[in-house]
């Protein structure tokens, strides 16, 4: 008995399949391919890329799918979309047709709290931060069973996201996009001066830190010291966020998730000033569809079909 998860984000187009005991049998990735130099790509240019990488990387040899889960938008709020998703979406729906298997399509942010989920038991009602190149969202998630019930937006930022931030800095020192793992290992090596957020409540603002990374730079700072300035602001707001969360909600359990909290360095930075906080494991931080696969299997079961 199989169960599929399928997604495609910006930048990685991803499959997964899980059996009924909840084993991990393929997570397939294949990332989008940015030429050196480059800030992104289109829309357009993701969505013929995403096409042709699901062709290319869906598994052979599973058959019998009894559901197949699909990201067919980011979040799960209203007006919620983007053109990539139409992808992933017309690939879950024909493979569970040709499978006659039942079909749930579920968000991108479903997927990044259910693969979070697979090395992180959380139950009940926690607060959860998603953090990635263009999402810094803060939600209420409700779990029950391993089914996630709820997610509700509780504030996020209102400008850029950490990622954004991330990636900016980094092409501005001339690093790879996604620059995410070398602004990192620069962070490591650096020290850090202080550059103001804007944290009110449950929002916050990364527009001014990108200028004051900038500024440092054109000053001459070096670039190790300008990379850990803009992690440890990064840190920095998201302590704050968290801290102003748990007072307005009373909900101390936090999970963190997204391809920013793969970097060691913040997972380092928020561990020793807050406790009570659970991080996706490494593995399962970025973009993937593990956490759909298992979401298509607890659903399914838990319907008894």
């Amino acid at each position: 008995m199989y169960f599929c998860g399928i997604d495609c984000s910006c930048y990685t187009s991803s499959v997964s399949i899980v059996d009924e005991n909840g084993a991990v049998l393929c997570d397939a990735r294949r990332p989008l391919l940015v030429k050196d130099g480059q800030k992104g790509l289109r829309q357009s240019e993701m969505v013929f890329a995403h096409i042709k990488n699901l062709s290319e990387i869906f598994p052979e040899g599973f058959s019998g799918f009894r559901a197949v889960a699909a990201s067919t938008r980011p979040r799960p709020v209203e007006g919620s979309y983007m053109p990539v998703f139409a992808v992933s979406e017309s690939f879950g729906k024909a493979a569970a047709k040709s499978a006659g298997a039942a079909f749930y399509p579920l968000t991108h942010q479903h997927g990044h709290i259910g693969a979070a989920l697979l090395e992180r038991q959380m139950q009940g009602s926690f607060l959860a931060l998603h953090v990635s190149g263009g999402t810094t969202d803060l939600l209420c998630v409700a779990v029950e069973d391993g089914i996630i019930r709820e997610i509700l937006p509780l504030g996020g930022t209102q400008d850029i996201a950490a990622g954004q931030l991330v990636d900016r800095v980094g092409q501005a020192l001339g690093l790879r996009f996604p620059a995410g793992p070398e602004l990192t290992a620069l962070a490591e090596q650096g020290e850090a001066r202080a550059i103001r957020s804007y944290v009110r409540g449950c929002n916050i603002s990364f527009s001014g830190a990108e200028t004051a990374a900038k500024r440092f730079l054109e000053q001459g700072m070096p670039w190790e010291d300008v990379a850990a300035s803009a992690m440890k602001c990064i840190g920095k707001t998201l302590e704050k966020l968290i801290a102003n969360a748990r007072e307005e909600t009373g909900i101390e359990p936090v999970l963190l998730f997204g391809g920013v909290m793969s970097s060691t360095y913040l997972r380092g930075f928020l561990s020793r000033r807050l406790s009570g906080l659970q991080f996706a494991g490494i593995r399962y931080a970025a973009d993937n569809a593990c956490g759909l696969a298992m979401q298509a299997r607890n659903i399914y079961l838990a319907e008894g079909k």
